[in-house]
C-alpha cells in the first residue's frame, strides 16, 4: 500500500523524538514506573511462553493486553502465533499463485484467514490454506490486482478538485475486505456524492462524520479513536505559533487551505455556549488555539506534511527522560536513552538487543542518533555505547555499539518498561494485517493495538519517509521512538513516528482523534527491513 503525503491525514506522522516541555506541564512518567530512587531487581525475568503468564513480572503488559485488547497474555501468544505462520506463507503463496492469492489477515477473534479466488485457479491454493488450519474466504480480486486498483485510486483522487480533495484522508488496501478503501472526513451530501461517483465503484469510501441527510451541519465529533486511560487534558500542549521548524512542505494535503473546515465549526459551536463544560469543552478549546500549518495537533488530523518535531531538548531545560529511573540490572528494549547532539538532547528508547561480528549492539531509529559517532547515555548521564549505521533514508534505522564495559548488561532477550515487567523475543515475524501487537517505550510503556496497514510508505514531517512502514493502531508519544514493537514472543519492528506525536499524552491523543475523526496510530520499520539493513546483525533470542 502506497500513500501519498498529499492526502494522507494519517501518514502526516512526526517522529517520536521529545522535544519541548511546554513551561508548566509534566512530562508522563512511564505507567507503571517505579520513582526515581526506588530499588530496582538485580536480575530481570522473562515471561515463560505459555506458563504462569499471569505472573507479577508481567504486571505493565497484562494491564495494556486487557485494557486495549481485551486480551490475556495467553490468547496475545496463540494469536501472534497464527500472525506468524500467515506472514511466512504470504511470499510464497502471492509467487506461486498470482493468479488467485488474494492476502492473508487475522479477523477480530484471531482467526487466520486466506483470500483466495473463486474458481479453478484458486483450487490448490485453497486445499494448501485448509490443510495449514487457516480459513480460506472467497475472494475477487488477487492483491496484484489491488495493488494495480490502488494506484489507479490514487491517481484519480489527486485530480480531484481541492474541495473534494481535502475531503480524503487515507488511501489503502484492506484485504480483509478485498477491496480499495478511501477515507473521508466530513463534507456535504454533495460532496460525499460527487466523490463517490468518480470513483467509479473503484474503491469502498469509509465516510468519517459524514452528515446526515435528514439534517445536513457543520460536523464536529466521532465516535471514532482508541480506548483512554484518562480524562483529557491541557498538560503536555503547546501552542502551535511557539514550534519552530521549517513548516508544512511545498505540496499540502487535504485540509491543508487557508480556512480551518471544521475547525471553524468548533469554534462557533464553543463561541455560542452549545457545548457544555467538561471534556468535550477541552478538546474543542485545545483545537481552537491551534493554528493549521504550523507542525501542530491540526496538521496531523486535518493531512498535512508536519514540520520536522526532531528538535533537541536544551540542556538547561526540563526533560522527559529526567523522570526515567536508570536501570541497574540488564538493560531490556524500550529503555531511556539519550543523545547529546547539537543544540541540545535528543531523548528515545532503546529497541532489540542484538550482535554484529560477535559484538553486543542495540537497535534504534535512526532520527534519535545524531551522527555516527555520536554518545549514547542513559537517563542519569552514563554513557554506554557509541552511535553508528545510521541509515534515514526510506528506512529509519541505526545500531548503538556498545562498550565492553557494558556489554554484559544488553546480553538479554528481554523487552519492556522495567526489569519487573518484561517479555522475552526468540525470534522475529512479518506484521500481518488485523494481528495485535504491542510497543514499548519509556515516555509512555506497555501498549497494544491492532496493525492496520503493511508495506506502505509513510511520510513523516516532510522531511523523510519510511518506504516500507506498517502502522499500529495505538498511542505513542516523543521519547518512545526506538522503541519495540513486537506480537507475543516474536519482534515486529521499531517504533518510528506517530499521528498524536504533538498530543502530550495518550489520554489527550484519544480525545483529539474522537473530535477529528482519526484514529491514533504508530509507524513502524519492521524488523526484517533492519536485519536486511545491516547484514551481518542479529537479535538476541535467548
Amino acid at each position: 500500500m502506497r500513500i501519498t503525503s498529499k492526502f494522507a491525514a494519517v501518514a502526516a506522522a512526526a517522529a517520536l523524538v521529545v522535544t519541548a516541555t511546554p513551561a508548566g506541564a509534566s512530562p508522563s512518567p512511564t505507567p507503571g514506573a517505579p520513582p526515581t530512587g526506588a530499588a530496582q531487581p538485580a536480575v530481570a525475568q522473562p515471561l515463560p511462553a505459555l506458563t504462569d503468564a499471569l505472573g507479577p513480572q508481567l504486571s505493565s503488559l497484562v494491564e495494556a493486553l486487557r485494557r486495549d485488547l481485551g486480551l490475556t497474555p495467553e490468547q496475545f501468544l496463540a494469536q501472534a502465533g497464527i500472525g506468524e505462520r500467515l506472514s511466512e506463507a504470504r511470499p510464497r503463496w502471492e509467487q506461486q499463485f498470482q493468479e488467485s492469492f488474494g492476502g492473508v489477515w487475522l479477523d477480530d477473534a484471531g482467526t487466520g484467514l486466506v483470500g483466495v479466488v473463486t474458481g479453478a485457479p484458486g483450487d490448490e491454493l485453497r486445499s494448501e490454506a485448509t490443510r495449514a488450519g487457516f480459513t480460506v474466504k472467497d475472494v475477487a480480486l488477487t492483491t496484484s490486482e489491488l495493488a494495480a486498483r490502488e494506484r489507479q485510486v490514487v491517481k484519480i483522487v489527486d485530480g480531484f478538485p481541492g474541495d473534494l480533495r481535502e475531503l480524503v484522508t487515507d488511501v489503502r488496501v484492506d484485504p480483509s475486505r478485498n477491496t480499495v478503501v478511501v477515507t473521508t472526513h466530513g463534507g456535504d451530501a454533495a460532496q460525499l456524492g460527487n466523490l463517490d461517483a468518480r470513483l467509479r465503484d473503484l474503491a469502498e469510501v469509509d465516510m468519517i462524520d459524514a452528515p446526515d441527510p435528514a439534517f445536513d451541519t457543520a460536523p464536529f465529533g466521532s465516535e471514532g479513536g482508541t480506548q483512554s486511560d484518562g480524562a483529557p487534558t491541557m498538560d503536555g500542549l503547546e501552542p502551535a505559533t511557539t514550534r519552530g521548524g521549517a513548516g508544512a512542505g511545498p505540496q499540502a494535503a487535504p485540509g491543508s487551505g487557508g480556512d480551518s473546515g471544521s475547525l471553524g465549526s468548533l469554534a462557533l459551536l464553543n463561541d455560542t455556549g452549545l457545548i457544555p463544560e467538561g471534556p468535550m469543552r477541552t478538546v474543542i478549546d485545545l483545537l481552537a488555539g491551534l493554528t493549521p500549518g504550523t507542525g501542530s495537533i491540526i496538521d496531523g488530523m486535518m493531512g498535512q506534511t508536519m514540520s520536522d518535531p526532531a528538535t533537541p531538548v536544551p540542556a538547561d531545560q526540563r526533560r522527559a527522560i529526567q523522570v526515567a529511573p536508570a536501570p541497574a540490572g540488564p538493560l531490556v528494549g524500550g529503555t531511556a536513552y539519550q543523545v547529546g547532539v547539537p543544540g541540545g538532547i535528543l531523548e528515545c528508547s532503546t529497541g532489540f538487543n542484538g550482535e554484529l561480528n560477535g559484538k553486543p549492539v542495540v537497535i534504534t531509529a535512526a532520527h534519535c542518533a545524531g551522527a555516527d559517532g555520536t554518545r549514547a547515555a542513559l537517563s542519569d548521564g552514563e554513557e554506554f555505547g557509541t552511535m553508528t549505521r545510521t541509515t534515514r533514508d526510506n528506512i529509519d534505522t541505526a545500531l548503538i555499539a556498545i562498550d565492553d564495559d557494558a556489554a554484559d548488561r544488553f546480553r538479554t532477550n528481554l523487552v519492556g518498561s522495567g526489569p519487573d515487567s518484561t517479555q522475552e523475543i526468540i525470534g522475529t515475524a512479518d506484521p500481518v494485517v488485523g494481528q495485535k501487537a504491542c510497543k514499548t517505550g519509556f515516555r509512555t510503556g506497555f501498549s497494544c493495538g491492532t496493525i492496520s496497514q503493511v508495506g506502505t510508505a509513510i511520510d513523516v514531517a516532510g522531511s523523510r519517509t519510511i518506504s516500507n512502514a506498517f502502522t499500529v493502531d495505538l498511542c505513542a508519544l516523543p521519547g518512545d521512538s526506538g522503541g519495540v514493537v513486537f506480537s507475543g514472543d516474536r519482534a515486529l519492528g521499531i517504533s518510528s513516528a506517530s499521528n498524536v506525536a504533538d498530543t502530550g499524552t495518550c489520554a489527550n491523543a484519544d480525545a483529539v482523534a474522537r473530535t477529528a475523526g482519526f484514529t491514533p496510530r504508530l509507524s513502524a520499520v519492521p524488523i526484517a527491513d533492519v536485519l536486511a539493513a545491516h547484514p551481518g546483525l542479529t537479535l538476541r533470542t535467548n
